[in-house]
C-alpha cells in the first residue's frame, strides 16, 4: 500500500518504512503573539477577561472557551509573573528514556489574579521536597536575549 492509498480494513496491519517528512507550522495567534510580545518587552504576563462570565485567561484568549464569549482588548491587562504551584513532578529521563545527567522540577503553575496556568521548570535542587502550593517567581532571559516564545521564561523560582 503506497503512502497516499486509503485504509479501508480496519483489521489489515498499515506501516511506514522509512523517514516521513512532516513539518508543521504552529502560529501563536492574535493573543499568542500579543502574550509574547509583552513577555519580550516587559517580562510580565497578560491575561483577558470574560465579560459574560468574569473568568480571566492567562495566556490570554480572544473569546471565552466557556460561555463563547468575545473578549474585548479593553478587558485585557498585565499581570505579573507570579503564581503558586498547583502540581509537580521529578523528571528523571529524557523523551528518550535515557537518565538526565541533572534531574528537573517541573511544576503546573497557576498565575496569580487568573484563572490560568502554566507549566515550567523550578529552580531547585531538592527533589525530596513537597513544592504543593510554594509561590513561585519566572524568571525571564535578559531583555536583549528575548525572541518573543515560551522560551524566554527560564524558569520558576521559588518567593
Amino acid at each position: 500500500m503506497g503512502f497516499l492509498e486509503k485504509q479501508t480494513d480496519p483489521t489489515s496491519p498499515m506501516h511506514w518504512r522509512g523517514d516521513m517528512q512532516a513539518d508543521y507550522f504552529y502560529p501563536s495567534g492574535i493573543a499568542g503573539d500579543k502574550f509574547f510580545k509583552q513577555i519580550m518587552k516587559n517580562g510580565t504576563f497578560l491575561a483577558s477577561k470574560c465579560p459574560k462570565c468574569n473568568k480571566i485567561y492567562c495566556p490570554p484568549r480572544l473569546y471565552c472557551e466557556d460561555c463563547f464569549d468575545e473578549i474585548p482588548e479593553s478587558n485585557w491587562k498585565e499581570v505579573p509573573p507570579i503564581g503558586k504551584i498547583r502540581l509537580f513532578t521529578v523528571v528523571k529521563l529524557n523523551a528518550h528514556g535515557q537518565k538526565l545527567a541533572n534531574p528537573k522540577i517541573i511544576a503546573l503553575v497557576d498565575i496569580d489574579g487568573t484563572d490560568g496556568s502554566m507549566l515550567g521548570i523550578i529552580a531547585s535542587n531538592d527533589f525530596n521536597k513537597d513544592f504543593t502550593d510554594i509561590k513561585v517567581k519566572a524568571i525571564f532571559r535578559s531583555k536583549d536575549k528575548r525572541e518573543g516564545t515560551l522560551k524566554d521564561i527560564l524558569y520558576f523560582e521559588e518567593i
